[in-house]
Order: structure tokens, then C-alpha cells, then sequence
């Protein structure tokens, strides 16, 4: 199933070094008309490295994708206590196991929810992980996944920063015992919108029957011992098309697909497409059968998008956020990707929890992840104006840490003009690319940090080479900074490896780094705050807003001085406002005081860029 791994000490440069396990297997979606997929080798990984169990925060993976906890301070639902020391990869596989929970004897970190649910006898220890770099639409995220054998929750996922917008790629439970009969044999394939303004949080899913996904054979997806004692995997994305559009896959099958104000699910051959509906504002649920009552539309037949259409077009009742909890607007923030095993509390509440003897069995206590890859649709024209760079391997001398935030090196490369690299203060600190084979490159263009420290990215060297490390075939050395809206610096070399590399003592942090082949060193990317890449013209493509997220006011950077007409609309196309404002110096301030919560669309001439106001 695995490539070989010839020297373990070597392990993180093999991970580059051998073809990707999916190769070969193609991305089930479609890109779209006049695009392909574009893997995102910053989010990507098939585990074919070592990475032994730590008691305490670790980067690790190629370029330092992941970390070993939730990307916040809380250690879990239900029961949970999520550990650092839960998480390992063991060359095949990236293996989050479970335990019982000792307070007397936990690991790091410390719990600061003791007793959870008022039953330490059932508590839980688990492994968690989290994406140091995060995914916006239109993107393809898909795992291929061994449930763990085991009453618990084995789960990939998505996640926005502020914990109100979430997309499930997977939710199993596994454990064919403790009254979770029904749950084993089911994939639940689901989304979850949150309002996190009241006390106590509301949260919205669809729970229709047909979220919970069977498939013909299979009774149990935690089972270990169903084929000779071979472990069973199954494959699972989301291809997360818009903000009201997003499509599940199992083992390259199209099987679920909400769209606007409908679902479509095929059911063991047959699709059925269906939509909610709602009374005196509350979800219509089905008495007898405790679901979510569904208004039939039609079934049978193969996948068809127009008979989906129509079915939302009946209906007067959102499938993706009924409660308008994210403003009407859909899910629309960035999200990171998370993998961990968990002891949800309703569950626990019905009595279905692990036992000693099955936390204690290691072929049971385990969810194992093979791979995880990562696509966006990009157009086929190719051509100089691709960014050679994007979404592509990196690494740095180091990384630097706080409580908040991870600043792995992927940040560079993620295509966000809103987060950035940060290595440790050190004498020659640098940060580098692979980009897969040796390409001839033009240009390289460099995004400064935004909010401060802009100073200390001066005095380096670009450096391009054949091998990680290797002599430089061209070096380009730069004394200035450059700007926090992009500069492009003529490179004109050929090589496989770009490194940047300070010539003096301080930190190294880059906004964004962009790499050109030809005269391609104007174009730039799109900030990940953008809904979609937009050819912009002159003098508005190096247009920025600061901050984004934002509350009250907005600054607005790149500006041509003088008069400059801003537009304000939702991202169903209503103009919320419009205003003429003079520029001085290329930097405005623009007030947003009258505009709720939500995620807007501002213009300017031909630049638009998505504006989330908080």
C-alpha cells in the first residue's frame, strides 16, 4: 500500500521524494469548464513519515503542516480530553489513538474542564490534529480513512477560525456494541452553522435520515477484522463549490449534494431529492421517526443537477443556514482542516462509551488516515501568470510560537495575503520552496507582513538551486524591504528549490511569496479573503484591505489618490453601500459602523474583494 521509506533520519525529505499515494486515483469532481485541479501540497500529506508521540505542541509533517491539538484552547466535547501525546505517523499511516482518563496521571495538556458531564469514570483521552494552513472555496478536500473499531467519533473536518461555520467530511462512529448499532453502520455526512452571540450556543445541521449515509454490505465501518484482519479504509471528500453548493464523495462516488434550499442523496442506488420546511420558524421534524421531515421532489435516476435546482426552487427554507446564523451569506470564511477521535456527549449521555477493555485494545483504539489531499479548480490557459509557488511544499530554519497562533512555513504559500510565516530570531534564518521540478523562473514576488515589523524582511538573498540546500545556480540579493502590497524581484534563473535567507540576525516572517516563470512578476494573488480570483486593471491591483476580519473601520491601501468610487454589497449582489471618497498617500479609511455581522463583497473599479465584518 506504501512507498518505501529507505532512511528514516531522511524522513521528511522522502516524503517529497516519492510519488503521492493517490496517484493515479482522480479527483471524483469536476473542476469546471476550462479548469483543472491544482493540488494544494500545503495541506496535502500521505503520511509517509515518522512522527513519534510528543507530551506537548508539535509541528510536524512536511514543511510542518499540522500540530498535535485542536486550534484552540479547548480539549474537547462530551468526555474528551484531547492529548498531545495521542498523535503519532508511523510511516504508513497518521494514527490518533484513545485512552481512559486518569486525572491523577493525564498527560499534557492539562485539563482545565475536569469532570466533564459530571462522569469521570467515562472520560477520554484522544488524539487531535490541526492544519497549520487553511482552505477556502471552491475547494476539494478528501481523506482516505480506517474508522477507529470503537464507540467514539472518528472525524475529518472543517473548521472557520471563529468556530461559527463548519463542513464535515466524515463523522463515524465505529463499535458495533453499546446500543451503537445504528450509528456503526452509518457515515453521517453533514454541515453545522453556528450562533455563538447567545447563551447557549445554537447550532444548526440538517437532520434529515438520509444525512446518515449506508452503504450496501457494510454493518459496521469500525470493524478491524472484516477481511482476513485487514483494517477497512474508505475514501471521502467534499468538493465545496460556493457558499450554497457543496458536494460529498465516498470512494470516488458522488452520493450527497446540498444545494440553496435542497438536499439530493443517493440511498443505495437510488438519488432522492428532497428539501426542508419550517413553522412559525421552527425545522419540521418527523414525530414518529424523531428526523427532519423532508418534502419529497423526486427520485430515482442518475445525479441531476437541474431536478436539484428545482427542488430548491420549491422550497422556502435554506438546507445550508435555515437561521440565518452566518447573515443569510452561506459558509464562506476559510477553514482549517482537522482529523481527531472523540466521545461526544450525546452520545455519552445514551450511554454509548468505550469500555477499559476496548480503549486498551490497540486494534480497536485507533482511527488511522492514509492520505489527505487537497485541490482547487484552476484555469487550463497555464501560461506565465501561474504562480509556481502556491499551495507547494516549503520549509524554514524554524518556527516561531505564541499561545494563538501557528506560523508554520505553508503560510507563505497559501494563497491568504492575511497570514504569514514566522521563524525564530537567528542568525541567516531562511524559508524555502520545492516546486516540484526544476522550472525557469522569471520573477519572484514578495508580499510583506501587514500589520508590523516590516524592517526586518530587508538584507536577504534569493537563492535558486537544484537541490533543498544546494549551491545556488542564481542568487539575487535584496537590501530594501518590500512593500506590504507585493514587490516583484527579477530572478531570471533556473532550478527546482527557491530559498530566501537573511543575511543578518533577526526574524524572518513573508506574507506571501509568489514565483513567476517568464515576465509574469505584476501578476499576484488573490487575497484569501477574495471570493474569487478577478483580473483587476490598473491602478487597483495592489489594492489591500486591513484588517479582515474587521469591526467599525476598514483601511484601504493601494488606493490611487484622488477620487475613488467604493461599493459595499452582499454576495447576493444587494449594495449596502456606496461611497465617493478622496484618497492622499494611496491609504484610506473607510467607515463600516451601519454594517451588520456577515461577509460582504467591496469594489473598487474592477478589484473585488470578500470584506468580513465581525
Amino acid at each position: 500500500m506504501k512507498t518505501s521509506i529507505f532512511a528514516i533520519g531522511l524522513v521528511s525529505i522522502v516524503g517529497l521524494l516519492h510519488a503521492q499515494e493517490w496517484n493515479g486515483i482522480s479527483v471524483p469532481a469536476n473542476a469546471g469548464s476550462g479548469k483543472t485541479w491544482q493540488l494544494q501540497s500545503a495541506q496535502s500529506d500521505d503520511f509517509n513519515y515518522v512522527f513519534t508521540a510528543k507530551n506537548f505542541r508539535s509541528d510536524f509533517g512536511p514543511g510542518n503542516k499540522w500540530y498535535n491539538f485542536y486550534h484552540n484552547a479547548w480539549d474537547g466535547p462530551g468526555t474528551t480530553y484531547w492529548k498531545y501525546n495521542h498523535t503519532s505517523v508511523d510511516g504508513d499511516n497518521l494514527v490518533l489513538r484513545a485512552s481512559r482518563w486518569n486525572q491523577a496521571s493525564e498527560s499534557n495538556p492539562a485539563t482545565q474542564l475536569p469532570n466533564k458531564m459530571g462522569r469521570p469514570l467515562d472520560g477520554v483521552q484522544a488524539g487531535c490534529v490541526t492544519s497549520n494552513s487553511r482552505v477556502g472555496y471552491p475547494v476539494f478536500v478528501e481523506a482516505r480513512v480506517s474508522v477507529a473499531d470503537i464507540v467514539l467519533a472518528s472525524d475529518v473536518w472543517l473548521l472557520s477560525a471563529d468556530d461559527t461555520e463548519e463542513i464535515d467530511i466524515i463523522e463515524c462512529y465505529g463499535g458495533n456494541e453499546q446500543g451503537n448499532q445504528f450509528f456503526a453502520e452509518f457515515i453521517h455526512l453533514s454541515h453545522h452553522s453556528f450562533d455563538r452571540t447567545q447563551i447557549p450556543i445554537k447550532d444548526y445541521q440538517p437532520r434529515d435520515i438520509n444525512s446518515w449515509w449506508p452503504q450496501n454490505g457494510v454493518s459496521d465501518w469500525g470493524s478491524y477484522h472484516w477481511n482476513g484482519g485487514n483494517r477497512r479504509y474508505v475514501r471521502i471528500g467534499v468538493y465545496w463549490i460556493s457558499p450554497f453548493h457543496f458536494e460529498y464523495y465516498i470512494d470516488g462516488q458522488l452520493q450527497r449534494v446540498l444545494y440553496r434550499d435542497a438536499v439530493a442523496t443517493r440511498i443505495r442506488g437510488t438519488w432522492y431529492y428532497e428539501f426542508p420546511g419550517m413553522t412559525n420558524g421552527q425545522l419540521n421534524f418527523d414525530p414518529v421517526t424523531g428526523f427532519q421531515a423532508m418534502t419529497r421532489h423526486a427520485s430515482g435516476g442518475g445525479y441531476d443537477f437541474e431536478t436539484l435546482k428545482e427542488a430548491s426552487d420549491r422550497s422556502s427554507t435554506s438546507i445550508i443556514d435555515p437561521f440565518f446564523f452566518q447573515g443569510g451569506f452561506g459558509m464562506t470564511e476559510e477553514m482549517d482542516i482537522i482529523i481527531n477521535v472523540e466521545s461526544q456527549d450525546w452520545h455519552v449521555a445514551a450511554n454509548r462509551t468505550p469500555t477499559d477493555a476496548q480503549l486498551n485494545s490497540a486494534a480497536r483504539n485507533r482511527m488511522l488516515v492514509d492520505w489527505i489531499r487537497v485541490y482547487k479548480p484552476v484555469s487550463n490557459a497555464g501560461g506565465g501568470g501561474t504562480d509556481l509557488a502556491l499551495g507547494r511544499n516549503s520549509f524554514q530554519s524554524s518556527t516561531y510560537q505564541n499561545n494563538t497562533n501557528s506560523f508554520g512555513s505553508g503560510k507563505a504559500v497559501d494563497g491568504n495575503a492575511n497570514s504569514f510565516n514566522h521563524t525564530n530570531a537567528q542568525q541567516g534564518a531562511w524559508w524555502e520552496v520545492d516546486l516540484g521540478s526544476s522550472r525557469n523562473i522569471g520573477s519572484v514576488r514578495i508580499w510583506n507582513r501587514g500589520d508590523c515589523c516590516q524592517n526586518r524582511l530587508q538584507n536577504f538573498d534569493i537563492k535558486v538551486s537544484n537541490t533543498q540546500g544546494g549551491t545556488p545556480t542564481k542568487s539575487v540579493f535584496v537590501a530594501g524591504s518590500p512593500s506590504v502590497n507585493g514587490t516583484s524581484y527579477t530572478v531570471n534563473g533556473t532550478g527546482r528549490w527557491v530559498r530566501l535567507q537573511l543575511r543578518g540576525n533577526n526574524f524572518l516572517h513573508l506574507d506571501q511569496v509568489s514565483i513567476f516563470s517568464g515576465n509574469s512578476g505584476n501578476a499576484r494573488i488573490a487575497s484569501s479573503q477574495a471570493s474569487e480570483k478577478v483580473d483587476k486593471a490598473a491602478p487597483f491591483e495592489d489594492i489591500r484591505i486591513y484588517p479582515n476580519p474587521a469591526r467599525g473601520k476598514i483601511s484601504l491601501k493601494g488606493l490611487v489618490s484622488g477620487s475613488n468610487e467604493i461599493a459595499i454589497s452582499t454576495l447576493l449582489g444587494k449594495q449596502v453601500l456606496f461611497k465617493q471618497i478622496e484618497v492622499s498617500g494611496g491609504t484610506s479609511v473607510l467607515d463600516i459602523h451601519g454594517l451588520v455581522p456577515g461577509t460582504y463583497i467591496l469594489s473598487v473599479g474592477q478589484m473585488r474583494s470578500k470584506l468580513i465584518v465581525k
